[in-house]
C-alpha cells in the first residue's frame, strides 16, 4: 500500500510463482525458464486468476509517482527475496508509457490482447435486440443446431468433472498450439474459494464443453475453456451462456479472452489494450535473453 499524508493512494499486489504460463513460441526456450522459476521464482504484480492488472493507481499527476515508489519497491522484494524476474502485467497503454517507470524495466507488447463486453442491458433479450439482425439470425441457428445435437448448457457454483474438463481444456491449448496452463487443474479444484460459475455443455450428460467464469471488480472473466471439437456450436453456447449468466447477475463487463476477435466483435465485444508487461531483472544477461525470446 502506497500512502500519502495518511491516505491510501495506490497499491501493487504481488505474487511469488514457481511455475508460470508463459506465452513464448519456443518449447526450449519456454522449458528453460520453467526450470530456473523453479530455482528463482518470478514476482508477479497482477490479480490472479482473472488476467488484470494488480495495480490500483491514482490519477495524474500523482499515477507517475506512485509508479516509481511501488517499481522500485518490487526491486528492493526482489532482491530480498532471489528473484528472477519481477513484472508488472496485463497494463493499459498508458500505464506502461507512464514515465514513473525506472530504467532498469523493459516493455513487452504481446499480439493477443484480450476482450471485453460492456455490459448495459437489464437483460438477455434486450441485449439480443441490440445485436445486428444477421447475428441475432446466426444465434438463433446455433442454438437450433445445437438443439438438434441435444447439448445441454448449464451453469453452476460447482466445478465437477475436473479429469474430464482437463481433457477438454487439453484439447483446446493444443488446437492453439500454446503450452498447457501449468495451474488449471489447481484452479478448478479451488474454484469454489472464489466467486466461480461453472459452465458445462453435455450431451447425453457426457462432458463436451466447459469455462469457468471467474468474478472480479464488478466484471467477469471466461477462462479455462474446454471444447470437444467433434461436436460442432459448443463453443457458440458457451460463449452464449457466459453473456447470459454475466447480464442476469448484474455483472458490468465480461471478459472474454483472446482469439476469435471477428465472432466476438459481432457479438458486441471489444478488444482490450491491456496486453502490456513492463519487467525487470536483476542479471543483465537474463535482461538479454529476453528481449530476444520469440513471444506469442
Amino acid at each position: 500500500m502506497l500512502s500519502r499524508q495518511g491516505e491510501p493512494l495506490a497499491r501493487a499486489t504481488f505474487w511469488l510463482k514457481r511455475r508460470e504460463y508463459l506465452p513464448v513460441t519456443s518449447k526450449i526456450a519456454y522449458h528453460l525458464l520453467q526450470m530456473l522459476l523453479r530455482v528463482r521464482p518470478l514476482l508477479a504484480c497482477r490479480s490472479p486468476l482473472s488476467s488484470l492488472s494488480g495495480l490500483i493507481l491514482p490519477p495524474p499527476p500523482l499515477r507517475d509517482a506512485a509508479i516509481a515508489a511501488l517499481a522500485t519497491t518490487a526491486q528492493e522484494i526482489a532482491r530480498q527475496r532471489g528473484v528472477s524476474f519481477t513484472l508488472f502485467d496485463y497494463l493499459e497503454t498508458s500505464e506502461q508509457e507512464s514515465a514513473g517507470w525506472p530504467d532498469a524495466y523493459a516493455v513487452f507488447k504481446f499480439s493477443n490482447p484480450g476482450t471485453r463486453l460492456d455490459i448495459n442491458w437489464p437483460d438477455f433479450e434486450s441485449y439480443l435486440g441490440y445485436l445486428g439482425k444477421s447475428v441475432r439470425k446466426d444465434y438463433h441457428r446455433h442454438c437450433n443446431r445445437a438443439a438438434d445435437q441435444g447439448i445441454v448448457v448449464e451453469v453452476s457454483g460447482q466445478v465437477t468433472e475436473i479429469d474430464r474438463a482437463m481433457a477438454l481444456i487439453h484439447n483446446v491449448e493444443q488446437h492453439h498450439g500454446s503450452f498447457p496452463n501449468p495451474d488449471a487443474q489447481r484452479v478448478l479444484e479451488t474454484a469454489h474459494l472464489a466467486d466461480a460459475s461453472w459452465l458445462t455443455a453435455r450431451i447425453d450428460g457426457e462432458l463436451v464443453g466447459c469455462g469457468l467464469l471467474l468474478g472480479d471488480r464488478g466484471g467477469k472473466v471466461l477462462a479455462l475453456l474446454g471444447l470437444n471439437y467433434d461436436i460442432k456450436y459448443v463453443y457458440f453456447q458457451l460463449v452464449y451462456a457466459a453473456i447470459r449468466h454475466a447480464i442476469e447477475s448484474g455483472t458490468r463487463v465480461l471478459r472474454g479472452g483472446g482469439g476469435a476477435y471477428e465472432m466476438k466483435e459481432r457479438l458486441g465485444f471489444t478488444v482490450e489494450t491491456q496486453n502490456y508487461v513492463v519487467f525487470t531483472t536483476g542479471s543483465p544477461l537474463l535482461r538479454r535473453l529476453v528481449r530476444r525470446l520469440p513471444v506469442a
